[in-house]
């Protein structure tokens, strides 16, 4: 089933994302009011970006379930994605692309900071790979960038997203010429 369509059916997948109206978010990081603004704002900019990219109207819609579901886990008070994988199951049949696109979302940080600021062991070839096979590189990577929708000076001004997406593109073609701005500037 499309996990756009299992979303909207799910009554519980409603109450939640009603409920991240209460959760705010760092005014430093986000314009968003909070997290269900931003999480909509994600999945609007998402499905934008896979339109925008000639992605099919099924990864389309896998990206935007995906924006609307990347921080439901801030319900439970924390910023984890394992805590939104966690709560997947609750809606509906999980398919396995948006199982991953929400696990790894975020990775780009821990990542960028194991390799530039020696916190942790630097991602070894063998993890990019894996992380590869696990999840579309192109979707990721867009829905990356549609998660920094709403952040001051936008996804380029977010080093360990810029990091990541040279690595990305390195050692996965796939990802080479995504157009990652609107209209010739970053969408907003």
């Amino acid at each position: 089933m499309n996990p756009l369509t299992t979303l909207r059916a799910s009554p519980s997948f409603q109450e939640d994302f009603a409920r991240l109206q209460a959760v705010t978010l760092d005014p430093a990081r986000h314009t968003s009011p909070d997290a269900a603004a931003h999480s909509a704002a994600v999945a609007r900019r998402a499905r934008r970006l896979a339109l925008l990219n000639g992605r099919a109207p099924e990864e389309a819609d896998l990206l935007e379930a995906a924006g609307l579901v990347h921080d439901i886990g801030k319900l439970g008070g924390t910023t984890s994605a394992s805590a939104s994988v966690e709560r997947l199951p609750r809606y509906g049949e999980v398919a396995p692309a948006l199982e991953g696109l929400v696990r790894y979302h975020d990775v780009n940080l821990p990542w960028f900071l194991a390799a530039t600021a020696g916190r942790g062991d630097p991602p070894s070839e063998r993890a990019w790979r894996r992380l590869i096979s696990r999840v579309d590189p192109a979707l990721l990577a867009l829905l990356m960038v549609a998660d920094r929708v709403d952040c001051p000076g936008g996804w380029r001004a977010n080093r360990p997203l810029g990091w990541f997406l040279e690595e990305l593109e390195r050692r996965s073609p796939a990802t080479a010429g995504l157009r990652l701005d609107v209209d010739g500037e970053e969408a907003r």
